[in-house]
């Protein structure tokens, strides 16, 4: 029985060791994980304030645009939802200033 060949004509060589080959030990240097960063909660406190300022003057705007004339019930519309508009803008400012508040507790610590 022959050798198997490759097309060059070259003889190609068993890739397994001979028996009782011992490896040498080697310290394996692959990939490792990177260290996970902990959670920045004032940045997350702060995103949230903005989101909520956000939604609550979308939903001011689409509100004045539910009717198509302008007429008295447009002036309801507007002044009616300053009420609403301004308890979003109470609640974003109050999130807005905890994650400043924690902002500082975590450059301070």
């Amino acid at each position: 029985m022959s050798d198997p060949q490759d097309p060059y004509g070259q003889q190609q060589h068993p890739q397994q060791p001979p028996p009782g080959y011992q490896y040498p030990a080697q310290a394996y240097t692959g990939y490792t994980a990177p260290a996970k960063k902990p959670l920045d909660l004032a940045r997350l406190v702060t995103i949230a304030g903005w989101v909520v300022l956000g939604m609550y003057g979308l939903n001011y705007l689409y509100t004045l645009t539910q009717d198509e004339d302008f007429g008295p019930d447009f002036a309801d519309r507007l002044f009616g939802g300053l009420t609403t508009l301004a308890q979003g803008i109470f609640w974003a400012g109050a999130l807005l200033a905890i994650g400043v508040w924690l902002r500082k507790q975590q450059d301070a610590g």
